[in-house]
């Protein structure tokens, strides 16, 4: 293979980092971590973009389950979800010495936004919900010639924290249309391990990682319900505040990702990806501590969120078509991890992208990407949350995405 084959099927690669944090997984997933800079041709690289996704979600014929219709009426015909959100991403790699490659990480890998807003249906569940989080990784990997290629051991850790906030407005206690607010927060640890072999000479790739789960056994916080007090039962408790310190218990699951790529042609390069991740694990995560405002007595609270695990599959093709200038485009399926509750339906999404590199020492990457996210309905009794309990449906609706990137090799 010639040499401008080889820089332009390696440049080409790119892309499987470049569409990887466009699509709107299921779960919490913002596209894990990502450690394809590892596999860069040169010895040391600095990477830093973000992503910013805008998805168009729209809850149709919204209708609590858990209350008679008076005083108010608790159903809207229509409820619209703002969630757009961005992930942020640094990446530093550097060659050790000759067999050992290390990159150190910065991204914000799971994530949840919505805000429903004030005085509709979806307002006793929630009027404004987020889940963030920060995670500081070091992956390295150690390769060993065999055949024609190369094989490289994988392994990292990352330092995760989160940070949970949930709002709700009551609407029939005694007049108040205030709003009760949970804040937790956790640290945790995680790592990843696994192995690729490569063939620089045809672009071949193939990468198998697992990511272990983050535990968080002692998310802690706060709830405060003052915003739920009526008036004269409140204050027939002596010292009652409203805000009380809560505990939770619960996890970002285990996850394994297979990432294949190869040239088929001169110039060109096929990628494609299949992603695993246990979501199952987060069914109902009850909230300790919630107290009564008015009677002070236990509170049941919870986070219901009843999901399966998730697939998302991926694939695509690159192009070169000069030393400065290569394309992709790639298609995304991503399963819907919600089940009983919530809106998160299958997405199918097309994304492309260019890369411009002006010499051998810097590359630019912009991508969009447009898709759908499924139609589906939710009916949810109020398992762990008799207060939650809620139906509704969604339409098919828009999601848009956009990426930007700059990496400088030296």
């Amino acid at each position: 293979m010639n040499n401008l084959r080889l820089k332009a099927l390696l440049g080409a690669g790119c892309f499987s980092l470049l569409m990887s944090g466009v699509a709107n997984a299921g779960g919490f997933d913002r596209g894990g971590v990502n450690i394809d800079q590892l596999f860069d041709a040169a010895p040391y690289s600095i990477d830093t973009g973000v992503t910013y996704v805008s998805p168009q979600r729209t809850l149709k014929n919204v209708r609590r389950l858990d209350s008679p219709p008076n005083p108010v009426a608790l159903s809207s015909p229509s409820v619209d979800v703002g969630g757009d959100y961005a992930v942020p991403r640094i990446g530093i790699k550097a060659n050790i010495f000759e067999p050992v490659d290390c990159l150190a990480t910065y991204t914000e890998p799971y994530g949840a936004e919505a805000d429903f807003g004030m005085n509709n249906a979806y307002s006793p569940s929630a009027v404004e919900y987020y889940v963030r989080t920060n995670d500081f990784g070091l992956t390295c990997s150690y390769k060993v010639n065999v055949g024609k290629g190369a094989l490289r051991f994988i392994g990292g850790i990352s330092y995760q924290e989160v940070d949970a906030f949930l709002s709700r407005q009551t609407l029939l206690a005694f007049g108040n249309t205030g709003l009760g607010k949970f804040q937790l927060s956790d640290e945790a640890w995680g790592w990843r391990a696994g192995a690729a072999y490569e063939i620089p000479e045809t672009a071949l790739r193939a990468s198998l990682v697992y990511s272990s789960r983050y535990k968080y056994d002692e998310l802690s916080g706060t709830v405060d319900t003052t915003g739920f007090r009526g008036a004269f039962p409140a204050d027939l408790i002596p010292g009652a505040t409203g805000v009380f310190p809560v505990s939770a218990s619960a996890e970002i699951p285990q996850a394994v990702e297979l990432k294949l790529q190869s040239g088929i042609a001169p110039g060109w390069l096929a990628f494609g990806s299949i992603r695993w991740q246990e979501w199952s694990k987060l069914g109902i995560i009850p909230i300790q501590g919630v107290r009564s405002p008015v009677t002070g007595a236990p509170s049941p609270v919870s986070f219901d969120l009843l999901y399966r695990d998730g697939w998302t599959v991926a694939g695509g093709i690159a192009h070169k078509f000069s030393d400065q200038l290569s394309a992709a485009v790639s298609l995304t399926w991503d399963r819907g991890t919600s089940t009983t509750s919530g809106y998160q339906s299958d997405t199918w999404s097309v994304a492309s992208g260019i890369s411009y590199s002006p010499n051998d020492k810097i590359e630019v990457r912009l991508g969009g990407s447009i898709g759908v996210l499924t139609s589906g309905s939710s009916t949810f009794t109020g398992v762990g949350d008799a207060a939650n309990a809620i139906t509704y449906t969604y339409d098919d609706d828009l999601l848009l995405a956009g990426s930007a990137l700059v990496k400088v090799k030296f």
